[in-house]
């Protein structure tokens, strides 16, 4: 029974280690990538979930260009479009206001 629990306890102790490294590599990836972002103007943020080519548009004011990509990619009629589109440029807009 002694050595169940040692084992265990080794393995439990060698697999939190893992997770330390495997998460301070994480950070350092992370940290990386966000540099190379915003050293090339890249704007991104997880919650817009739109193409490359819709989130330029809108971050250049195109919105109509923005509406029809977005249409586009995603079959939404132009109300819908409009709507979307109006609100990522006042959240882009926010986001980019926070950033800097």
């Amino acid at each position: 029974m002694d050595e169940l629990l040692i084992i265990g306890l080794f393995i439990l102790i060698v697999s939190f280690n893992t997770q330390r490294s495997t998460d301070k590599r994480l950070r350092v990836i992370e940290h990386k990538i966000d540099s190379l972002l915003k050293n090339n103007g890249i704007f991104f943020h997880n919650n817009i979930n739109v193409s490359k080519e819709v989130l330029t548009a809108i971050t250049l004011g195109k919105k109509l260009t923005a509406i029809r990509l977005y249409r586009k990619d995603t079959g939404a009629s132009l109300k819908e479009a409009h709507g979307i589109i109006n609100r990522l440029a006042a959240k882009t807009a926010s986001l980019l206001r926070q950033s800097n």
